[in-house]
């Protein structure tokens, strides 16, 4: 095979690695991402291994629609016990910058926190949930809208497929006087 060939095939290999390294956990480990900066939640992936009855996932972030810039910030309690729904909103004018989540062997499952974060001078309106993003044991591969943040997660769990499926709640983000 010619050094020609061979250059196609390296930079797929390389994308490939670069893809599967990504992941912020692995199956049955905790779970830690945050943005900084200012920056906002922008683009959320995970995979389902039946063999671990888990999820591994992986996050991006951006900055914040229209020019908005950094205010406060903190992270929620967990938001949910094992085996329950999800159904989180962070505060009023505050998008989701971060994820942590541990799981548990036992009940093949992941207790869930936020990182909230508002941005100076501007608000969340006309919020939207989405549809389920995945099926049971299926991927999830979701990408925020341009010019909306992330202001929620709702999911819900089942004994029989081990998993849970996601919806995630997104609004508009603008100046408060507007």
């Amino acid at each position: 095979m010619s050094v020609t060939m061979l250059a196609p095939v390296a930079l797929v290999l390389a994308l490939y690695s670069a893809g599967a390294a990504a992941f912020v956990n692995g199956y049955d480990q905790p779970l830690l991402y945050a943005c900084h900066g200012g920056q906002v939640l922008k683009s959320v992936y995970s995979e389902h291994s039946n063999g671990a009855e888990d999820r591994r996932w992986r996050f991006s972030c951006g900055p914040a629609p229209n020019g908005a810039s950094p205010g406060a910030c903190h992270w929620t309690d967990y938001v949910n016990n094992w085996d329950e729904p999800i159904s989180f909103m962070c505060p009023a004018n505050y998008a989701i910058a971060g994820i942590q989540s541990y799981h548990s062997n036992g009940a093949e499952d992941r207790r869930m926190k936020f990182k909230c974060c508002t941005h100076s001078g501007f608000k969340t309106y006309s919020c939207s949930l989405t549809a389920y993003l995945n099926g049971w044991d299926r991927p999830l591969d979701y990408t925020v809208p341009g010019g909306q943040v992330l202001a929620g997660w709702a999911s819900v769990h089942s004994n029989g497929a081990e998993d849970r499926r996601h919806k995630m709640l997104v609004c508009n983000y603008g100046q408060l006087d507007a």
